[in-house]
């Protein structure tokens, strides 16, 4: 049983929190800006699912540190774009819009030159930093996460067949890998990292065979934490992450 008290962040806080440690302190801060790329990064990477109804705009204005003013333009900019519908009434709220369009691999690399950056930087950066989140995973994890790990890998070979439910699945095995390490920072930091990398992880070629060899690999990974291997955590991390970046580069490169 591990001694560390649990970290539990909400998508949304991790994301919040995760602008800061990534991109660091900004002088200047477009509030909208930013409000509407956490929330639709928290889409794309499942957190939110379609037909999932988002906290009030009250608790998003709270959690993200902004105005409701704000909350709500970026909830009207998503909701134009298709990324989220907004229902009136008793029985209303904010909800995740079916059927979300992916970006075009060349839309994925004008992102990237825009925002200053490149794939080689992002993915340099996951993987110094995951294998190391997994190594303390396994020397901290306690028996409900590693339990809800499990269901997550269980989920993930029914899932084979379908693609998009397996990589929400993926990204929430990752986030609950770095949750188990206690650390609040290295959680948002490994959130920020996969809402960077979701889009370009939505276009990765996908076959039930592909599917099932990642989960494979999530299972290994998930036996380490178990048995409280942490080099070999280290590893495994270390080695599915390569071959995702094998694949990436030669999308993108």
């Amino acid at each position: 049983m591990s001694m560390y008290k649990p970290c539990n962040v909400s998508p949304i806080e991790a994301l919040n929190a995760a602008e800061t440690v990534i991109q660091g302190f900004k002088t200047t801060v477009n509030a909208y800006e930013i409000t509407v790329e956490r929330l639709s990064a928290a889409i794309k990477m499942g957190l939110y699912r379609p037909g999932d109804q988002l906290p009030t705009e009250r608790d998003l204005a709270d959690i993200m540190g902004v105005s409701r003013t704000t909350v709500r333009e970026a909830i009207r900019v998503l909701a134009a774009q298709g990324f989220l519908s907004v229902k009136r009434g008793r029985t209303g709220g904010t909800f995740v819009c079916e059927g979300l369009v992916l970006p075009s691999v060349c839309e994925l690399k004008q992102r990237l030159e825009q925002r200053g950056t490149t794939l080689n930087e992002i993915l340099d950066y996951r993987l110094v930093m995951e294998p190391g989140v997994a190594e303390l995973a396994a020397q901290r994890a306690n028996s409900q996460q590693l339990d809800e790990l499990q269901s997550l890998v269980d989920r993930m070979k029914q899932a084979a067949n379908h693609f998009n439910d397996h990589r929400h699945l993926d990204t929430k095995f990752h986030l609950l890998i770095a949750s188990a390490t206690q650390s609040r920072r290295l959680t948002t930091i490994v959130a920020g990292i996969h809402a960077e990398l979701s889009d370009l992880l939505a276009i990765i070629p996908h076959s039930p065979a592909a599917c099932l060899s990642s989960t494979a690999q999530h299972q290994q990974i998930l036996d380490a934490l178990c048995e409280e291997q942490a080099d070999r955590a280290r590893r495994l991390m270390a080695d599915h992450i390569d071959r995702t970046q094998r694949l990436l580069n030669g999308l993108l490169g």
